[in-house]
């Protein structure tokens, strides 16, 4: 039995959503579904995808300019704390002159890549046409250094830190539209404009291009009234169960963590009702328990554990997929960002249902280089060394570029020193998808069922344990989270 009904599979449907009354209707529910997950945003976003669905054939230059709409009015994505917290310690207050200097630093960014994007098209046989992707993150990672060293101050300092701000957050999008350019038919400069940060990101900051670039986008392009009506009809059909899964995750936090909406909260407080939970403390609370030195008791480590990892199954499709549906309804049919995860049998299955478009990106920007270029004669070290490249080097350099913060707050060695516990994960994530690939696998349904299980059990283990290392902050020592795995080992207490 199916909890959402299968709404583009109704032939009477789809025909109906071609109509104007039903481009509306579907307009409309797309709104309210927005509104009932939690989506600020929605009236916009309802508003953008109505010119779409009425202009179909202007499609990509209408995303430009929703983007550019996006950019102006909702730049969420953008780092505006640290540009601020950087002027206000060279003695700059908010105002004009913060204002302008970010349009001109962000002028100079999109100028800078128009440059990069001409030199691959018309000299490819240079070194920066033949390695575009690695000019533009070494080139980042270059003033990322200089700004956590050199001891720069007043304007210099500020507008240093405001290009890495501005540029940062589009550096894989950036890098999508390098890919795109080498290619034989790219889409025009204006046209990569709408794939920047695009309107359906909505109020979300991920760098992660859900969706990726404009290749993958003319490939899943709705060409017809009738895909139209259908990938829309999708689009909708995610929404709904995306509020389910929002409905799941708010009774599981409230249920096990005793975490509540303020809304709840206050009403629990105004009539003296009590919410009763399990106590079981988050897993970074636990980590600082233990760090102090009065590690929980091992069932509730083993709980925080657990329901870290299951929290996380909820609320990650919640992020990716609202991107998704909201990229349906503009005419794009992409594919989920989470797909049934605990249907996993192997380690590397599980990576790539659980954040596809994270590993997409890792597999475009690091696998495929490394797999065509190095051990062409051995085929499984051949392997091995792209799975590597990609869930290792790839993984840590997207984090490391991302959260850029800690360069500012720590120096740049600081924060490459605090990154023990991020590469430590990384490190072992990339042996573990490695081992998986070389063992190969046998398909799910060939399986017998109590096989599939205990597979799928496995893997939701090992995952669970190795959560406890995918910790991206600064505040532990990889020593701290020895530790905690430690403590969880009853002879090991």
């Amino acid at each position: 039995m199916r909890v959402i009904p299968q709404l583009d599979a109704y032939p009477r449907l789809v025909s109906v959503v071609q109509t104007p009354i039903g481009k509306i209707s579907a307009i409309c529910a797309f709104a309210f579904l927005l509104l009932l997950n939690g989506e600020a945003l929605y009236l916009e976003l309802a508003a953008i995808v109505a010119i779409l669905s009425f202009f179909p054939k202007y499609r990509r230059p209408l995303i430009s300019a929703a983007t550019l709409y996006w950019l102006l009015i909702h730049p969420n994505w953008i780092r505006q704390g640290l540009i601020r917290r950087v002027a206000s310690d060279e003695g700059v207050g908010p105002g004009w002159g913060l204002v302008l200097g970010a349009a001109v630093v962000m002028c100079v960014v999109f100028g800078g890549l128009g440059v990069l994007l001409h030199v691959v098209r018309a000299r490819p046989g240079h070194f920066a046409g033949r390695r575009p992707v690695l000019v533009l993150v070494g080139s980042f990672l270059v003033l990322l250094a200089v700004a956590g060293t050199l001891q720069l101050h007043g304007w210099p300092r500020i507008a240093l830190w405001m290009l890495l701000a501005l540029s940062g957050p589009y550096l894989w999008f950036f890098a999508y539209a390098l890919g795109d350019y080498a290619s034989k038919a790219p889409d025009p400069y204006r046209i990569q404009f709408g794939t920047f940060f695009p309107f359906w990101v909505g109020s979300g900051d991920s760098s992660t291009p859900i969706g990726k670039g404009a290749a993958y986008l003319r490939k899943v392009e709705a060409h017809s009234a009738k895909d139209l009506a259908v990938v829309q009809l999708k689009a909708v059909k995610l929404l709904m169960w995306l509020f389910v899964l929002h409905l799941l995750l708010l009774v599981f936090r409230a249920v096990v963590f005793g975490d509540l909406p303020p809304a709840a909260t206050e009403f629990l407080r105004t009539h003296d009702f009590r919410l009763l939970h399990l106590g079981v403390p988050k897993l970074e609370t636990a980590f600082d328990q233990t760090a102090a030195g009065h590690a929980p008791p091992l069932h509730l480590l083993w709980a925080s554990v657990v329901a870290h990892f299951l929290e996380a199954i909820l609320a990650v499709p919640l992020m990716g997929n609202m991107v998704v549906a909201c990229s349906r309804m503009a005419g794009f049919n992409l594919l989920r960002n989470t797909y049934k995860p605990l249907y996993a049998t192997t380690i590397a299955d599980f990576w790539n249902r659980f954040y596809f478009y994270f590993k997409e990106l890792l597999v475009e920007f690091f696998f495929f280089p490394t797999y065509v270029r190095y051990f062409k004669k051995h085929r499984r070290l051949r392997l091995a060394a792209a799975t590597f490249a990609a869930a290792t080097l790839g993984n840590m350099v997207y984090h490391f570029c991302r959260d850029i913060h800690y360069v500012f707050e720590l120096g740049f060695w600081g924060a490459l020193t605090g990154f023990q516990v991020y590469a430590f994960y990384a490190m072992v994530l990339g042996a573990s998808i490695a081992i998986s690939q070389l063992r190969g696998k046998r398909a799910p349904e060939s399986l017998p069922f109590h096989r599939r299980v205990m597979a799928s059990v496995g893997v939701i283990g090992f995952y669970c344990l190795l959560e406890i290392f995918n910790f991206e902050g600064r505040s532990h020592s990889l020593r701290t989270h020895l530790a905690f795995f430690g403590n969880l080992l009853p002879l090991a207490r």
